[in-house]
């Protein structure tokens, strides 16, 4: 039974809840990227979503869209030097294929739970992608299935790129462990591209607002230490971008909350914007 009155019920809402908000920067004069699939995807529902998390709106706003834009330049980047192959992991109702100028040989495959692969494929099935695009039906928590997938697709793909957009938080440590093993153990799992973020915010994810927030899907990944835990896991940083610096080149300043003021006058301006400045990052790992 629920505790909680939040919209979101499952880990699948949260893909409504950011293609609703990249459906909204698409809509702006100067966008940081096009998305004009997104607000079919997220629909009114994803507007029922969006809403339902207000409390954290503004933030969550600036952080997807931020993130949207650093992971296309990524994609760009390594399908330019020979990558491929992605293949993206949750991904949810992400529309990379179809918005993106990839090579046409580029070779995208998204993983995702059954329904969100069958409501992607109704949904857009007049759209052409712009690069070869496989969606593969499966709960990624399901090991033996998954060890499975991966071997299938490491014989058939060459090197590879892979995306957990907004996926790991959401798992428990043993459940990344078990993630990033499986994928170190395929040959053409050459680089991982997935988030960080600094323990000094684990107190705000671990509250009880943000968990009734977040529903039946709160945020689980809080390691001690988030680069040693990776490298216990095989991957280690090749390249790694904060958001605020990402955004504080495009103009778009980290939305300070209203007690921001209190807090620079108590700790001190310079020490609160470092803080802040290194609080998310998006990563692009290698293999030890």
């Amino acid at each position: 039974m629920r505790t909680n009155t939040s919209t979101i019920q499952n880990v699948s809402d949260t893909a409504f809840w950011v293609a609703s908000y990249r459906a909204i920067e698409s809509e702006k004069k100067n966008p940081l990227f096009r998305d004009p699939l997104a607000g079919l995807l997220a629909g009114e529902y994803g507007k029922k979503v969006s809403n339902s998390m207000k409390p954290f709106a503004q933030y969550a706003y600036w952080s997807v869209t931020i993130r949207t834009r650093l992971i296309d330049e990524y994609i760009l980047k390594y399908a330019a030097q020979g990558y491929k192959t992605v293949v993206n992991l949750g991904a949810g109702l992400d529309t990379r294929p179809y918005r993106l100028s990839l090579p046409q040989e580029v070779q995208w495959i998204e993983v995702d739970f059954p329904e969100v692969i069958e409501l992607k494929n109704e949904k857009l099935k007049d759209q052409k992608p712009k690069c070869k695009l496989e969606r593969i039906g499966l709960n990624l928590s399901h090991q033996t299935k998954r060890k499975k997938l991966f071997d299938e697709l490491n014989h058939r793909i060459g090197p590879a790129l892979i995306l957990t957009e907004g996926v790991i938080p959401y798992l428990n440590e043993d459940s990344v462990s078990s993630l990033a093993n499986d994928m170190k153990d395929q040959s053409n799992f050459k680089l991982w591209v997935a988030e960080y973020y600094s323990s000094k915010v684990y107190p705000r994810y671990q509250s009880q607002k943000f968990k009734d927030l977040l529903g039946d899907s709160p945020f689980q990944f809080f390691p001690a230490n988030w680069f040693s835990f990776f490298e216990d896991c095989g991957w280690i940083q090749k390249e790694m971008h904060y958001l605020y610096d990402e955004a504080a080149k495009h103009n778009r300043k980290f939305p300070l909350p209203w007690w921001a003021s209190a807090l620079k006058v108590i700790i001190g301006e310079k020490t609160m914007m470092k803080d802040i400045r290194k609080s998310s990052a998006y990563i692009v790992f290698e293999k030890k």
